[in-house]
């Protein structure tokens, strides 16, 4: 198959940090701004904007179940909050989003950078390893 000299590739990362959109509640906007300014600007792409709105959303709403929580209790007449079941599945959408955006801590690091490798000198060796 030849390559046609005409076709350009199409950059997937944007070059600037993206800024909120419009119609994100202010909760939410205070956490994407926190996010974005976190990573460089090229770790977003435009296709993954609606994760990081949904975990944006996700996240202001399970603070907005935190102070339902602590305003009326765990306990609402004997019977559970709704306000706890909203925050799980809450966090829920948050760890699918941060996955998929690689925000976690796990997901940032190559399994070949130094920092995610085990500490050698941390751990207890096993029987066979003798003098290694």
């Amino acid at each position: 198959m030849k390559s046609n000299p005409d076709l350009t590739s199409t950059p997937t990362a944007l070059p600037v940090r993206p800024e909120p959109p419009c119609g994100l509640p202010a909760d939410a906007k205070r956490v994407w701004r926190s996010i974005v300014a976190e990573y460089a600007p090229r770790h977003f792409s435009g296709a993954n904007l609606i994760l990081l709105e949904t975990f944006c959303r996700a996240r202001a709403f399970v603070s907005q179940c935190d102070r339902a929580i602590a305003k009326r209790g765990l306990l609402i007449e004997g019977k559970a909050n709704p306000a706890v079941a909203m925050r799980t599945a809450g966090w829920t959408e948050m760890r699918a989003c941060a996955t998929k955006l690689r925000l976690a801590i796990s997901g940032t690091y190559r399994a070949d950078k130094a920092a995610a490798r085990p500490d050698e000198g941390a751990h207890l060796r096993k029987p066979w390893d003798n003098g290694r």
